[in-house]
C-alpha cells in the first residue's frame, strides 16, 4: 500500500464549550496522524482544549472519556499550538477518531487542523 501524501481534510472550527470528531476513519484504510494544529481565536483568555484518541464503537465513532484523552492544552490568547507526538497516531478501523473539545469558558472558538497521511489501495 502507498501513502496518499495529501490532506486529511480541511480545518474544523469548534465553538466555546463545543466539541467535534475532527478526523474519523471511514474507508478502512489506515490513517497516520503526524500533528494536530489548534489555534485560539480568543484575544483575552487562555483556551483549554482536550484531545482524545478514540477507538470505534461497532464501526461508529466512540465516546470521549478521561481514559482516551491524550492531551489537555492551555493555549494562550491568539496563539497556535502544534501537538506533535513522537510517533504518528495510527487509526485503522472504521469509526476510529480524533476528537477535540473546546473547554474554554469564553465566547471564542478554536480552529483545528489534523495533518498526516492516509494509506490508499
Amino acid at each position: 500500500m502507498a501513502l496518499n501524501k495529501g490532506s486529511l481534510g480541511f480545518g474544523t472550527q469548534i465553538g466555546p464549550g463545543g466539541n467535534a470528531h475532527v478526523l474519523v476513519v471511514d474507508s478502512s484504510e489506515p490513517v497516520y496522524v503526524k500533528s494536530i494544529l489548534v489555534h485560539s481565536l480568543d484575544v483575552n483568555n487562555i483556551q483549554n482544549v482536550a484531545i482524545h484518541y478514540i477507538q470505534n464503537n461497532a464501526g461508529s465513532p466512540g465516546t470521549a472519556t478521561s481514559t482516551n484523552r491524550i492531551a489537555r492544552l492551555g493555549i494562550t490568547t491568539s496563539d497556535t499550538f502544534f501537538f506533535e507526538p513522537a510517533y504518528p497516531i495510527t487509526l485503522t478501523s472504521n469509526g476510529d477518531s480524533i476528537y477535540v473539545a473546546n473547554e474554554g469558558i469564553t465566547s471564542d472558538s478554536i480552529n483545528v487542523v489534523v495533518l498526516g497521511d492516509k494509506e490508499v489501495a
